[in-house]
């Protein structure tokens, strides 16, 4: 039986796949009205703060069911690093409950049942998603075998999207419910796919303040539970004399990306701006700050052949680089946040990548910034470029000689960057989340 519904899925899942071009030429002539919805959502989010979250999920708590056990059952699901450490954050958090999980070391670590290890080998993309086809077929077969043989009293899928949701969909079959713990962009690529999505889980927890206007404008229960990144500031705040031994010299950081493809594409373009920059003012400090030491190779290897040996590059935390920095130039995305979070005038980049990506770009996106400051603040509080010809690179050294001179210019990036903080609100996101599945799972009196 299980071996069969595996089957339905997959060439249900292939279909899918198969009709995605007629979803978009069946998009293209809508994408003005879905602009227009977005824009509405980020109008109203920048003028209401998010609902409390006992109002905003009474749907969901009122699903809620005595435990089937002793002790509530509890699932969890992260398919990538970043998301298994959020997971097991939760699963420390709440030491009531029995958990049984999808996942990794850390889960496993964090007292947690891990069934499969779903994080340790992350799929990117329609190709990776073919290439571990076989390894994502076994584990859905697992969790099928799981909500027959154990089903849980409440599942968490955490981020991780493409496979989640198929799983949520199993979870709506047999009557478990599913709660989401970083919401999807579909407000930015796809809003078609909410219907599906809706259909799928049973609430929705996002990391983003407007994102809960958008999903409750499609019917789905959702509320804010603040940004892990505002958590991991506040737990380990940089050192104060590490930024100071930054500031001392005025400073450029570079942040290209963390994907190889992400790291080639963008730093040749951030290194003309800084060589510009150091032959304008001279005293420029360059640092290429990274996380990930894996990356650290390539990135040298990029450095030798631009004759960019005035860059120092730098692994570990970035914290104190980017408090102490004088300006960013960050490729969109979470680090361009972190980078914003640390009240450093930022400059959010993204060159795009071959034709289908410049056409998805000025077609598809329905939001109007792709800058996750400028979506907060509801306005361009931060200058981003997305371009696709290296010309593209110009507008982007125009505005990094206007924030590293003008004082007025900064001071200006400074109040709206202290608006996105205002926004993101309190540290506590996994407490808040925590909190959710204490209440739904009865551990703790409803508010």
């Amino acid at each position: 039986m299980i071996a069969l519904q595996v089957t339905l899925v997959l060439l249900r899942e292939l279909l899918r796949a198969l009709v995605v071009p007629l979803r978009l030429l069946a998009y293209l002539p809508r994408r003005h009205h879905w602009r227009r919805v977005a824009r509405e959502v980020l109008d109203q989010a920048a003028h209401e703060p998010p609902a409390d979250a006992a109002a905003a999920l009474r749907e969901f708590f009122a699903m809620a069911r005595p435990p089937r056990g002793e002790r509530p059952h509890l699932f969890v699901s992260a398919g990538e690093a970043s998301g298994e450490m959020h997971a097991a954050a939760l699963v420390r958090a709440l030491p009531g409950v029995r958990a049984s999980a999808f996942g990794g070391q850390a889960l496993a670590a964090a007292g947690a049942n891990v069934h499969f290890p779903l994080s340790e080998h992350a799929v990117m993309g329609v190709g990776g998603a073919l290439r571990e086809l076989p390894r994502i077929l076994r584990a859905f077969a697992t969790f099928l075998r799981l909500l027959r043989d154990d089903p849980p009293d409440l599942v968490v899928l955490v981020d991780y999207p493409g496979l989640h949701v198929v799983m949520a969909k199993a979870c709506r079959r047999a009557r478990v419910p599913v709660l989401h713990y970083v919401a999807p962009q579909y407000w930015a690529w796809g809003p078609w796919r909410m219907r599906r999505y809706r259909r799928a889980v049973d609430a929705t927890l996002t990391i983003l303040p407007f994102e809960t206007a958008f999903f409750r404008r499609f019917r789905v229960p959702a509320a804010y539970i603040g940004h892990p990144l505002v958590d991991a500031l506040s737990h380990a705040p940089p050192d104060a004399a590490a930024v100071a031994a930054v500031r001392a010299r005025p400073t450029l950081v570079l942040l290209p990306g963390s994907r190889r493809a992400e790291i080639a594409v963008n730093l040749p373009g951030m290194l003309q701006v800084a060589r510009a920059l150091r032959a304008e003012h001279g005293d420029v400090r360059v640092v290429l700050a990274h996380k990930d030491p894996g990356r650290t190779p390539m990135i040298r290897e990029l450095l030798q052949q631009h004759d960019a040996a005035w860059v120092e590059h730098h692994e570990g935390p970035l914290g104190a680089w980017l408090q102490g920095a004088r300006l960013v130039l960050a490729k969109s995305g979470t680090g361009s946040l972190e980078a914003c979070l640390h009240q450093a005038p930022t400059i959010v980049v993204y060159q795009l990548r071959g034709l289908l990506a410049a056409l998805g770009y000025h077609n598809i996106l329905s939001v109007p910034w792709i800058a996750a400051a400028n979506l907060i603040a509801g306005r361009g509080v931060v200058p981003e470029h997305c371009f696709a010809r290296d010309a593209g690179w110009n507008n982007v050294l125009a505005d990094a000689r206007r924030l590293w001179s003008d004082e007025a210019a900064r001071r200006e990036v400074f109040a709206g960057l202290a608006e996105v903080q205002r926004r993101l609100g309190a540290a506590g996101a996994t407490t808040r989340v925590a909190a959710i599945v204490r209440t739904f799972l009865g551990l703790e009196d409803r508010r």
